[in-house]
């Protein structure tokens, strides 16, 4: 095993401002070292479960998590974007005729359908594009049976979700269902929660990314894989494109 590569999100797939996916690339070697400097930082602090609220609020015990080498690639998303699509799928369910115990009732079967639906949409067309990116960035053209994917549970079936990434030729996935148990996809969670933070202006989150995240994000200068790198850029404003520069 050449590679660990580590991931949570940040926000929600259908609302909110972003939808922000950290990616962690790491020798297990390093992770050892990563995983012990978690351990004794939540030890020091009391910490159950390390997230972005728990090491803004006491960064100097957390710091030297970031002292092990490794590197991040960042995909975002405007939920807005997705929501904003036209799907010819969404509008013939919503011409369907139902009915069943009444408009009420109705209404919300109605709504629950369309809204099934627009997870199936995001999950296969928006994440997945996450996915890809991700690992043309991060796995280029490498054996990907030298890399193995550990993911905190999505916000879709875990089940789906491993097939979407087998579908884009990742072939070691393994999803966690206790992030408290995995330092990586708890340092995933650090990072992709300070980089939604930095976004919305809020927080200790720039000195925390120009300090810890910055030094670790590859290819910031790639035409082809830009690292952050926006989901489906054409969709992105020039003052949302222009955004992304406090990043740099």
């Amino acid at each position: 095993m050449k590679y660990l590569m580590f991931s949570d999100e940040s926000g929600k797939w259908n609302e909110g401002d972003y939808y922000i996916r950290s990616w962690i690339r790491i020798t297990p070697e390093n992770y050892d070292l990563l995983r012990k400097e978690v351990i004794f930082s939540k030890h020091e602090t009391g910490v159950k479960e390390l997230k972005w609220e728990k090491f803004r609020k006491n960064i100097e015990k957390f710091q030297n998590i970031f002292s092990v080498d490794f590197s991040v690639f960042i995909t975002i998303t405007k939920p807005q974007h997705f929501q904003s699509r036209t799907y010819n799928i969404i509008n013939a369910i919503s011409a369907v005729p139902i009915s069943t115990g009444g408009q009420a009732l109705t209404d919300k079967i109605k709504t629950k359908i369309i809204n099934s639906a627009k997870n199936e949409l995001f999950f296969n067309y928006f994440e997945k594009v996450h996915i890809e990116n991700s690992k043309n960035a991060l796995m280029k053209d490498e054996d990907p049976q030298e890399y193995k994917y550990l993911i905190d549970t999505p916000q879709y079936l875990d089940r789906e979700w491993e097939n979407i990434a087998k579908d884009c030729d990742i072939e070691q996935i393994d999803i966690t269902k206790i992030s408290a148990s995995n330092p990586g996809i708890e340092v995933s969670d650090v990072i992709s929660g300070c980089v939604m933070d930095f976004l919305l202006e809020k927080n200790e989150a720039k000195n925390t990314y120009d300090n810890f995240i910055k030094p670790k994000m590859c290819d910031m200068g790639s035409k082809t894989f830009p690292n952050p790198n926006l989901i489906f850029y054409q969709d992105f404003t020039d003052e949302e494109k222009k955004k992304i520069n406090i990043f740099r």
